[in-house]
């Protein structure tokens, strides 16, 4: 019987599948995932990475009460006790900047001047942690949540924890405006559109992001599709990952041809393309998640504990 999963229990298993596959590749070149790699003939050992363990520990902070301060106590979980790994071992690889955060956070408690104010060299984690913080502003306010300060005022705050720099926030509120417009039942095709266009309305009205704005200028082009593979900056950071995230998303029309596409053209950052492709894919449809790679998800308890408590803390349901 396939198991029941609310939206955003979809959206953090799809997180941790496409982690999962991600990190298929780094483990193992003999078992790394090539472009025609079927999912159906998949076996492999199913361990997702501290991105997905980041953004299971926000989704636990917001579900026991969304602060700051909870959110770091739950960072430091994952740090200092391998709470929120598959494997209960500690961090020991990348993550620098989140890791000197937790650290600061530790010695000073002040939450204004935790996060790094230089922007990172590979920052693209941010956009899988900022997806249940899209959804919880989503499902307390509405798609229209861009409208209240407060909301982007909470998304801008949480990323700036470990990244306290325009250029993140502002790739964080593009995936937080993308995530509204799926929950608000659009097509992916429209959702894409208008989360670049609602970007930059709301971006550059501001005069704090509009030097930054520049950077997302190719996210802004008439047909991203049509650009080549080639022309594509595959280095971590933010802007670039999630500029070839609406690539391969404008680029195929399911999860499957995602999936190839990005194992096919890219490389260094295809962990959080996939983690990013098959969260979105998740919500929107159900059937897009592997039933065997779900009852893999569940042999870690933490996970079923973590959305028993999201779906009772009624903080991630969407109201019609």
């Amino acid at each position: 019987m396939a198991k029941r999963l609310s939206t955003i229990g979809r959206l953090l298993y799809g997180i941790a599948i496409g982690d999962a596959l991600g990190n298929l590749s780094k483990r193992n070149t003999h078992n790394a995932m090539k472009a025609d790699f079927d999912l159906s003939q998949a076996d492999f050992d199913f361990v997702w990475t501290p991105t997905t363990g980041l953004t299971l520990a926000i989704a636990r902070a917001i579900s026991l009460g969304y602060t700051r301060a909870n959110v770091m106590h739950n960072f430091s979980e994952w740090w200092r006790n391998g709470q929120f790994s598959m494997t209960n071992t500690l961090q020991t690889d990348r993550f620098e900047t989140e890791i000197q955060s937790i650290i600061d956070f530790e010695l000073t408690r002040d939450l204004d001047s935790i996060g790094t104010a230089d922007p990172a060299v590979d920052d693209e984690n941010i956009l899988i942690r900022v997806m249940p913080i899209a959804f919880y502003e989503t499902a307390r306010i509405g798609s229209s949540f861009i409208n209240d300060e407060k909301s982007m005022a909470s998304i801008h705050n949480m990323v700036s924890l470990t990244n306290n720099y325009p250029a993140a926030m502002m790739s964080a509120g593009m995936v937080s405006f993308l995530i509204s417009q799926i929950l608000g039942k659009e097509s992916l095709n429209q959702a894409l559109e208008n989360s670049i266009a609602i970007t930059y309305e709301y971006y550059s009205q501001r005069s704090i992001f509009q030097p930054d704005l520049i950077n997302f200028a190719r996210m802004n082009m008439p047909d991203m599709a049509n650009l080549k593979a080639d022309d594509l900056i595959h280095n971590g950071n933010a802007i670039h990952t999630l500029e070839n995230v609406y690539w391969v998303l404008f680029s195929t029309d399911n999860l499957k041809d995602a999936i190839r596409l990005a194992v096919k053209t890219f490389s260094k950052q295809r962990q959080t393309i996939l983690a990013f492709v098959c969260g979105v894919y998740a919500m929107i449809d159900r059937g897009n998640l592997d039933e065997r790679m779900i009852e893999q998800i569940d042999r870690k308890p933490i996970t079923n504990a973590i959305l028993r408590v999201a779906n009772r803390s009624n903080r991630f349901h969407m109201r019609t």
